[in-house]
C-alpha cells in the first residue's frame, strides 16, 4: 500500500446505512491509517426505512444514528439533503448532479465514492439515481463552466470507488481483517434499519412458509447477532478472492487520461 499524500474522500449514498453496509471497513481504514479526512454525504431522509416508526419518528431517529456511527467512524461530518426516501428519481438528474458537484467542491474531494452506475440487477431507485449524478458530477468538478454560480472554486476529483450488491468488473477487494469490527459496530449503530433489515428477513421467511426461531420476535442482542453473522459471513466470502479474513468489493475508476497521453504505467489505488 502506497501513500502518496493526504487525501479528502467524499461518500455520496442514498439512505443513511449504506455506506455502513458497503464499504464502512474500507472508510476506518482510510481514516485510522491514513490520516484522510472523510465526509458523509446522504442524499434521503430515510423514511421508508422502517414497518414500525412513522415517517416523522424515522427521520429523526435515523438522522441521530447516522451521526452516531458517523462519530465511530471518525468522519469530518454527515450531511443530509433530505429528499423524499424511495422518491430521489423525481428530481431532475442535473438537480442532484449539481448539489453533489456543490459538496465535492466544498469539501475538494479527491476520492469519491458511491453506488455503482454500471452495476446489474440494482432494484433500488435511489441507488440508480445517486449512482448516475455521482458518476457525472465527480467527472465533471473540474470544468468552470458546469455550475458557475457554485461559491467554492472547481475541483476535480481523481479517484473513484464503486460498490455495489451484485458487482461487475470489481477488481479491487480491500482487506478489512483490522476493521471488520468497527464496520459492524458503526452498522448496529443504526439501530432502527438493523430492525428494519431482520424485519424484512422474518417476512422473507414467512412469505416461504419458513420457520426461523430466530426471527420470532428477536430482542435487541438477537437482532445485533444476526446482523453480525450476516455481515461477516458477506465480507468473508469478498476476503477469500483474495486470501484475507474479510475483504469490501469496489470498482475501481482514475478520473481523467493524463497517463494514456503521456504512456505512464497506471496509478493504483491506496489499498493496490
Amino acid at each position: 500500500m502506497e501513500q502518496e499524500t493526504k487525501k479528502t474522500v467524499l461518500v455520496v449514498v442514498a439512505h443513511a446505512d449504506d455506506m455502513e453496509f458497503m464499504a464502512a471497513g474500507t472508510i476506518a481504514r482510510f481514516v485510522d491509517e491514513l490520516n484522510f479526512d472523510v465526509y458523509e454525504y446522504i442524499l434521503t431522509d430515510n423514511s421508508k426505512g422502517s414497518y414500525r416508526l412513522t415517517e416523522q419518528e424515522l427521520v429523526r431517529v435515523s438522522a441521530e444514528e447516522a451521526s452516531a456511527a458517523g462519530a465511530i467512524l471518525g468522519l469530518k461530518e454527515v450531511r443530509l439533503e433530505g429528499y423524499v426516501d424511495g422518491d430521489l428519481a423525481d428530481t431532475p438528474i442535473n438537480v442532484l448532479r449539481g448539489q453533489i458537484m456543490a459538496m465535492i467542491r466544498e469539501v475538494r474531494a479527491d476520492i469519491v465514492m458511491s453506488w455503482d452506475p454500471f452495476a446489474p440487477y440494482e432494484e433500488h431507485p435511489d441507488h440508480r439515481q445517486v449512482a448516475m449524478a455521482t458518476l457525472e458530477a465527480a467527472h465533471f468538478s473540474g470544468n468552470p463552466l458546469f455550475y458557475p454560480e457554485h461559491t467554492q472554486p472547481p475541483y476535480q476529483t481523481t479517484e473513484l470507488y464503486w460498490f455495489a450488491k451484485a458487482p461487475l468488473n470489481a477488481e479491487l477487494f480491500v482487506d478489512i481483517s483490522s476493521t471488520i469490527d468497527k464496520k459492524i459496530q458503526a452498522l448496529l449503530a443504526h439501530e432502527c434499519q438493523m430492525e428494519l433489515t431482520v424485519d424484512m428477513l422474518a417476512r422473507e421467511a414467512d412469505a416461504l412458509g419458513m420457520d426461523v426461531p430466530m426471527l420470532q420476535s428477536p430482542d435487541a442482542q438477537t437482532r445485533a447477532q444476526l446482523i453480525e453473522m450476516g455481515i461477516r459471513s458477506f465480507c468473508r466470502d469478498r476476503g477469500a478472492a483474495t486470501g484475507v479474513s474479510y475483504a469490501e468489493q469496489f470498482r475501481y475508476e482514475r478520473v481523467g487520461m493524463l497517463e494514456a497521453v503521456l504512456g505512464l504505467p497506471p496509478r493504483g489505488s491506496d489499498f493496490a
